[in-house]
């Protein structure tokens, strides 16, 4: 699992090729990789809403996709003031049951130390991510521990 906002911080500039050529070659692993992002305020199918960044002509699954890789998912994890922690939690457990996977064997890398702090707590290995290099650090790492 990687936030949305995190794969498109770490793409900007000449760290887009590496970053989707490294997810590529983990999916082509066997790795599914899903991606997070705050549910929107306003689901609209117009050009430039929410879903541009996943979906769109330039988006993670395009550029994943040219790069001989794929994406599974995308989660939408609800927003909501007064429940945000018990709405992180609820959507890690929903994702593991979703992909019928355990803890052990989950990955998450997100800027949310919330996020992090919420799957650390489930048993998902939790990465906080603090710059863009580290994403890509982080994924390599996982793919030389295979």
């Amino acid at each position: 699992m990687i936030s949305r906002d995190d794969i498109l911080h770490a793409a900007d500039g000449d760290l887009g090729g590496p970053l989707y050529r490294t997810l590529a070659r983990l999916t082509r692993l066997g790795f599914q990789l899903l991606a997070t992002a705050s549910q929107p305020d306003d689901w609209t199918r117009a050009h430039g809403g929410p879903d541009d960044a996943l979906l769109g002509p330039q988006s993670i699954r395009k550029r994943l996709a040219d790069a001989g890789g794929q994406m599974d998912g995308i989660y939408y994890v609800p927003r909501s003031l007064f429940t945000q922690k018990r709405n992180r939690e609820q959507a890690l457990r929903d994702i593991m049951k979703r992909y019928a996977i355990d803890a052990g064997h989950c990955h998450l890398f997100s800027s949310s130390v919330k996020f992090v702090e919420a799957a650390a707590e489930l048993g998902i290995h939790a990465v906080p991510l603090e710059q863009d290099q580290q994403l890509i650090q982080e994924l390599t790492d996982l793919l030389k521990n295979q």
